[in-house]
């Protein structure tokens, strides 16, 4: 008797993929096995007793099968290779009462027969076949061993394409004939390659029906790559509990709009990732109906929109209006899915902000932005400046504070160095043209000045601090939790800075009485005693530490929605074993009560309250810790949670860095390729970390080479039986 259906599951798999579909070899390894003949659990009531299935039928007829998995009874022959489907080959029979009845019937018939004949046969005429005729058996060990050697060079192929795509490089050449020195990347590689490997040599030598050059197979390999990163991308999702969706678009070369779109969800083996897929040309309709039908779009493509718990864009009112907005519609669609404004996008509005309500804010960041104006204008200011301070100013960018912060940052630590660049370019004339020296003296004033210095100090002790807070916010394992953490110190820091003006006063007054530069040049400043003057600086100093912690206020004001963070924030431990947050509690069950047995998960969070060992400074370690020591199957809610937290996201900073590489991918001299091949390179380059994890299992190429041989080829590709 063969093993249980159970372990094999062939007659389940037999019902879904027909016998007659299958291989040589697949077929000859099931009928090899025989017909499994577990122990099944039916039983029929006769009068006033039961009958029960015994294992002894199987031997009084002997082409009978079971299932337990069905729990039912077929005809072996007949699942095989019967044409005409009647109960033993399809349905299954469960009737013990009459099965002797019925089996008798039907092993009388001359479809099962038939049936008998055909399996009793099988493989014998095929084996007669080829001891007949060497010569076919001879012929199909020559295609096989052509196909070796094609799928070998496609394989190389398929090499040079995975490295120019994670690389980023460009594979066509202005010129790929014969007589070309540079015939592009792509044919490059394959050259080079060539010079170690003389069968590929030889195939491009002398290959006339496939050399693998052209434009068509080089979009048709990248896109065979990009299909099969897809699917292993849809493997990891399929196993994930929660998934977010990220949505953000910019404008490429050729001011076309490309939408980029990002995944982010827990992997079975614990890891945080955020999986870019595409790039989607939306430039005919960037309405809040066209990227609602996109973002379902890519939900139905990966099958993942039940488990959809967040979405998270910029602030932009067709993304995040919630009357019409993109997130409006697909609460609408998926209720469990909130809305988080992107963190990053927050803190750059705070800062921006602080510096357009106040005058003084405003003219010191325009003035501050002139000293790497006046060194990045002239090749010769720029190497004074490498050669006496060995750094160069970093660039601005207008809707980017972190790089005002850097600027802020590096002018006051190479302050001195600065100063004494411009008095030696002022003492120099012979040196410099007019407008070098006129521009040196204005800077070395500025430098000087009371008023700009006062500022630089202000904001060299906020930006170090919001710099700090940018990276963490734009970091894939940062969860939101740990976000809010972060951004509440933030405030606290700026708290404590209101109450240290005096340190700062008393700091610019003994540089400037011992270095003597010029006066305070406040407007109605120099007429006030020094009293005065000190009470006026700090209103401007506590209204700049106002505003910026208002709108730190304003814009992280605690979300009713996410109240059921604090669940899992360490901090709060202490109180919770004296006081259950019922709050946070109800607010988990309103957004997310489908995903959760909160009688079970109340029990687990008492036990985790009181446990200082599950007390982490973040959701992430906590998550590492119940994953490291197989915490998952005592508190099974607890994991549950962990994943729904760290799969919502706090800002789309992963399309943000994703814009990077579509600059690189589409320039100048890179504006003509389609949107297909744009998006599948995109997808290698971003995800190289991804593609290599990939490469390194043995079954990589061949199964890139199957997806590509799924077309015609004129280059055979698949095995002969």
């Amino acid at each position: 008797m063969t093993l249980s259906c159970d372990n094999h599951c062939v007659i389940e798999k037999l019902l879904q993929t027909p016998f007659s579909s299958l291989s040589y070899n697949e077929k000859l390894k099931i009928i090899e096995e025989g017909a499994p003949k577990p122990n099944l659990t039916l039983h029929t009531k006769v009068k006033s007793c039961t009958r029960h299935f015994n294992t002894s039928l199987y031997e009084a007829i002997p082409w009978l099968c079971g299932c337990d998995k069905l729990n039912k009874l077929f005809c072996w022959p007949c699942l095989l290779f019967s044409k005409e489907k009647h109960v033993f080959n399809s349905a299954g029979y469960n009737d013990i009462n009459n099965i002797y009845k019925s089996g008798k019937r039907h092993g009388h018939s001359v479809n099962h027969i038939a049936c008998l004949k055909e399996i009793t046969l099988f493989g014998k005429n095929r084996r007669i076949e080829f001891s007949l005729s060497s010569q076919y058996k001879q012929s199909i060990e020559k295609h096989n061993e052509a196909v070796k050697q094609n799928r070998k060079f496609v394989g190389q192929l398929i090499t040079a394409v995975c490295f120019l795509g994670s690389q980023g490089l460009a594979f066509r050449g202005h010129d790929e004939s014969v007589a070309s020195v540079n015939r592009g990347n792509y044919i490059e590689v394959l050259n080079m390659l060539a010079r170690y490997d003389s069968d590929l040599h030889n195939h491009l030598e002398s290959s006339t029906a496939f050399r693998g050059s052209s434009p068509d197979i080089q979009n048709e390999l990248i896109h065979s790559v990009s299909e099969l990163m897809t699917m292993e991308i849809k493997k990891e999702i399929s196993k994930a509990n929660y998934v977010s969706l990220i949505l953000d678009e910019t404008s490429d070369v050729m001011n076309k709009c490309q939408l980029a779109s990002v995944l982010r969800y827990v992997t079975a083996d614990g890891n945080v990732e955020e999986r870019f897929l595409r790039f989607t040309d939306v430039s005919s309709d960037r309405s809040a109906n066209s990227l609602f039908n996109h973002a379902l779009e890519i939900l139905n493509d990966f099958e993942c929109g039940p488990k959809l718990i967040a979405q998270t864009y910029d602030g932009a009112a067709v993304m995040a209006s919630q009357h019409a907005g993109v997130q409006a519609k697909i609460r609408e669609q998926y209720p469990n899915a909130i809305f988080v404004h992107c963190y990053a996008h927050r803190l750059n509005l705070v800062l921006a902000q602080s510096a357009s309500f106040i005058k003084e804010v405003k003219v010191f960041f325009a003035t501050l932005s002139g000293f790497r104006t006046f060194f990045a204008k002239s090749t010769k200011r720029t190497e004074a400046l490498d050669s006496h301070l060995r750094k160069r100013f970093p660039s601005i960018a207008p809707t980017r504070w972190q790089y005002h912060s850097r600027l802020a940052e590096t002018v006051h630590e190479y302050r001195e160095g600065i100063e004494n660049l411009l008095v030696s370019i002022i003492e120099e004339p012979e040196e410099w043209d007019v407008e070098t020296i006129s521009s040196a003296r204005g800077l070395l004033s500025l430098l000087r000045d009371f008023d700009f210095n006062f500022m630089l100090k202000i904001f060299s002790s906020i930006f170090p601090y919001s710099g700090a807070l940018f990276k963490i916010l734009q970091t894939k394992r940062s969860d939101i939790a740990f976000c809010n953490t972060k951004i509440d110190e933030f405030k606290h820091h700026m708290q404590r800075l209101r109450g240290g003006f005096d340190h700062l006063w008393s700091e610019m007054e003994n540089v400037f009485d011992s270095n003597g530069p010029t006066r305070p040049k406040r407007i109605r400043i120099d007429s006030m005693s020094g009293e005065e003057r000190k009470n006026s600086y700090k209103r401007l100093f506590c209204e700049i530490i106002d505003v910026v912690c208002q709108n730190v206020s304003v814009r992280f004001s605690e979300n009713a929605t996410l109240l059921f963070l604090s669940l899992l924030d360490a901090r709060y431990f202490p109180m919770y074993r004296t006081s259950f947050p019922e709050k946070a509690f109800s607010c988990l069950k309103e957004n997310y009560g489908a995903f959760f047995y909160f009688v079970a998960l109340k029990s687990e969070l008492l036990v985790m309250f009181s446990d200082p060992d599950m007390a982490k400074d973040s959701v992430y370690d906590l998550h590492q810790y119940m994953y490291a020591l197989q915490l998952s199957c005592v508190f099974p809610q607890i994991f549950k949670l962990c994943e729904l937290v760290l799969t919502i996201p706090a800002t789309s900073a992963a399309d943000e860095r994703s814009f990077s590489a579509l600059k690189r991918l589409k320039n100048y001299l890179r504006n003509s390729q389609n949107q297909d091949r744009l998006s599948s390179l995109a997808l290698m380059n971003i995800e190289k970390s991804f593609l290599n994890k990939l490469q390194s299992k043995p079954s990589f190429l061949d199964e890139v080479i199957d997806l590509f041989a799924k077309k015609n080829r004129r280059i055979e590709l698949n095995y002969k039986q």
